[in-house]
C-alpha cells in the first residue's frame, strides 16, 4: 500500500500501534524499513517459509528468499523490534531446525512457528493444499524441540492444534520451558480479535476472507458503540457462533482436560 507510512503518520495520535505481518520483501530496502519506523511502527512479522532458498521460493511461488535475509539484517541492524514466522506445512516440516538454527546465528532473538490451518471449505489436509495433518505437525514439533533443546536454542510454537497430540511427558516439558506460547490458542472463542475488510466485510479471524459474518456498510453501522452493541448481541460472535464453538467441543475436551482453557482443542475448523 503505497501510502502506508502515511496512514500510520495520521492514526498515531488516536493511540493506535502497528504491527506489520509481511513476507518481507520491501523491508529489503533500509530507506523504506526507516521510513515506517519513523511513521510509528512499533513491530514486524516477517514470514520465512524454508531454511532454503529452493524450499522458502516453492511455497512462496516468488524468489524472494534473499530479499527475506535481507530484510531481516535490516530490522537488526535498526534494532527494530521483530519476530520470524515459519508456518509449518507438508513442504517445510524437515527444516525447522535448520531455520532455527540459521536465524539464531544471524541473531534473531524471537523465532516464532506456526501450524499452516485450514479454512471455511479447504479443510482437508494433504492434496497439495499446502496443509499438514495436525498429528504430523505436532510430532515434527516434539522432534523439533528436542534438537533445539539440545542445541540451546529458544523458539516458540503458536499451537494452534490440540496439545493433547504430543504425550504429556514432552508436553509438560516444552510447557515448562517456554517453547509453547502462551494465549496461542484460538481467540475467536473469546471474542478478542476482529479484522475488518477495506470493503466493510467483518471477519473473526483472516481465515474466514470470503465468509464474513456482516458487511458494516449494508447494516449502516458507522460508530465503534454500533459494532460493539452487534458483535455483544445473539447475532454477533458472542451471539449463537460463539455459544456453538463452546458447546460442542471435541469428546476428548471433555474427559476433564487439564489444558482445555488454553488448548481449545486447536483451531475450530
Amino acid at each position: 500500500y503505497r501510502n502506508l507510512s502515511e496512514l500510520m503518520r495520521q492514526a498515531r495520535p488516536l493511540g493506535l500501534e502497528f504491527k506489520l505481518v509481511t513476507n518481507g520483501r520491501k523491508l529489503s530496502s533500509m530507506d523504506y524499513l526507516t521510513e515506517l519506523r519513523d511513521a510509528g511502527l512499533n513491530h514486524v512479522s516477517i514470514s520465512v517459509e524454508g531454511a532454503r532458498p529452493e524450499t522458502h521460493n516453492r511455497i512462496s511461488n516468488s524468489s524472494s528468499f534473499h530479499e527475506v535475509m535481507k530484510a531481516i539484517e535490516n530490522c537488526l541492524k535498526l534494532r527494530m523490534n521483530f519476530n520470524t514466522l515459519f508456518t509449518i506445512g507438508p513442504d517445510n516440516a524437515g527444516e525447522i531446525v535448520e531455520s532455527a538454527k540459521d536465524l539464531a546465528s544471524m541473531g534473531v532473538r524471537h523465532i516464532l512457528y506456526n501450524v499452516g490451518l485450514p479454512s471455511p471449505g479447504s479443510q482437508d489436509a494433504g492434496n497439495g493444499s499446502g496443509l499438514i495433518h495436525p498429528q504430523i505437525a505436532a510430532t515434527k514439533i516434539a522432534e523439533a524441540y528436542s534438537e533445539l533443546k539440545r542445541m540451546g536454542i529458544k523458539v516458540k510454537f503458536n499451537m494452534t492444534i490440540p496439545l493433547c497430540l504430543i504425550e504429556a511427558p514432552m508436553l509438560e516439558a516444552m510447557l515448562e520451558d517456554g517453547y509453547i506460547s502462551s494465549g496461542a490458542h484460538c481467540h475467536i472463542f473469546y471474542g478478542k480479535g476482529v479484522v475488518f475488510e477495506a470493503n466493510g466485510n467483518v471477519l473473526p479471524c483472516t481465515h474466514f476472507v470470503g465468509h464474513p459474518l456482516l458487511n458494516l456498510k449494508t447494516l449502516g453501522i458507522q460508530t465503534a458503540y454500533e459494532f460493539v452493541e452487534w458483535w455483544y448481541s445473539k447475532s454477533g460472535l458472542h451471539g449463537t457462533f460463539h455459544e456453538a464453538l463452546w458447546e460442542y467441543p471435541h469428546p476428548k475436551c471433555q474427559e476433564d482436560c487439564k489444558y482445555w482453557g488454553e488448548c481449545v482443542g486447536g483451531c475450530p475448523f
